[in-house]
C-alpha cells in the first residue's frame, strides 16, 4: 500500500474518531461538519434523510434531549477507491435523558461511503447503520 493510500486510510479513521468525540460532546454542528452537503443517512426505523438540512433536522431532537457518552467506533475496514472510500465496523455508546434518568447501552454496525474533499480531508457521503439489538 502506497504512502498516499496509508495517509488516506488514516484520515478516514480520523473521521470516525471525530464522529465519536462530537457525539460524546453533544455538539451537533461539529458532528454535521463531517458530512458532505448532499449526504444521505439511512438510520433504522426512519425514512432516509437527504442533505445536511434533512440530517440535522432528524438528529436535532436526539442531541437536544439526550446525552451520549462512551461512544466507541471500531472500524474493521477502510478501502480507498480513488476519491471515494468505504468503511465498515461496529459501534457502541450509552445514552440517557438530559433531564436525568437511566442511561442505556446500545451497539450496532455500519457501512459508510466517504468522499475525499479538495483539501484532502474525507467526509461522510452515505451512512447506513443499524442496531445489534432492538431499541427500547
Amino acid at each position: 500500500m502506497g504512502r498516499k493510500m496509508v495517509t488516506d486510510v488514516a484520515k478516514v479513521y480520523e473521521v470516525w474518531n471525530e464522529y465519536a468525540a462530537a457525539a460524546n460532546g453533544g455538539d451537533l454542528e461539529r458532528w454535521m461538519a463531517l458530512w458532505i452537503d448532499d449526504g444521505i443517512q439511512m438510520a433504522p426505523d426512519v425514512p432516509r434523510r437527504v442533505g445536511k438540512d434533512g440530517i440535522r433536522e432528524g438528529m436535532q431532537p436526539g442531541f437536544d434531549l439526550f446525552d451520549m457518552s462512551n461512544m466507541v467506533i471500531d472500524t474493521e475496514e477502510v478501502r480507498i477507491l480513488g476519491d471515494r472510500a468505504y468503511s465498515h465496523g461496529t459501534y457502541e455508546f450509552e445514552m440517557g435523558p438530559k433531564e436525568g434518568g437511566e442511561s442505556k447501552s446500545y451497539s450496532g454496525k455500519f457501512l459508510d461511503i466517504l468522499e475525499k474533499q479538495v483539501d484532502g480531508s474525507w467526509k461522510i457521503a452515505i451512512d447506513c447503520h443499524n442496531y445489534s439489538t432492538p431499541l427500547e
